[in-house]
């Protein structure tokens, strides 16, 4: 895996295993995030809904909670193709995925992802019959931390100045699997 880190001055290429890959993408996203999901219906319309994270596992896979009677469903029956976005304005980190979406039944799983924060949706808890987990193989993963830039801001600024050229943020691109993406 590949993970490219560039800014307005410099690029810098540096080769990451997938895990190591994956604990960069927790460490920016947080624990129990929540994303934009974004699939296309069968008009080829975008629609978001925000889902609560479960998990993104060593393997890149992120994991949610999702009906699997709801129109997040039907979109991914169509085309399994999704984006997830997470942003926090707070400490300046914006992170956007993509890959392959699938419902998976799994209870063992079910059961260990399990989050009260979902029980409203879900009333009757990790056993409800549409409570089906979504997911999400990703296979590519962009990312900007404006937090690195707080860091080194005097100097930023100043070589910014001289340049006449605003730095605006770490911004770095990694690819998490090799060859084409299964979705099977």
């Amino acid at each position: 895996m590949t993970e490219i880190a560039s800014s307005d001055t410099d690029d810098v290429s540096r080769e990451l295993e997938p895990r190591d890959a994956a604990a960069r993408l927790r460490s920016l996203i947080g624990k129990g995030s929540v994303a934009m999901v974004t699939a296309t219906d069968r008009r080829f319309m975008p629609a978001s809904r925000p889902l609560l994270t479960q998990q993104l596992d060593d393997d890149g896979v992120l994991w949610f909670f999702a009906p699997s009677d709801g129109s997040l469903a039907l979109d991914i029956d169509c085309n399994p193709r999704v984006s997830a976005t997470y942003g926090d304005a707070h400490r300046g980190i914006y992170v956007s995925l993509s890959g392959y979406a699938r419902l998976v039944y799994d209870p063992d799983r079910i059961f260990s992802l399990w989050d009260e924060r979902i029980e409203t949706w879900f009333t009757q808890g990790p056993l409800d019959p549409r409570l089906a987990l979504l997911r999400v193989d990703v296979d590519h993963a962009e990312y900007w931390d404006e937090s690195a830039r707080r860091r080194v801001r005097l100097l930023a600024l100043a070589q910014a100045a001289l340049k006449r050229e605003p730095r605006v943020a770490e911004h770095g691109r990694m690819k998490l699997r090799t060859g084409a993406a299964t979705h099977a």
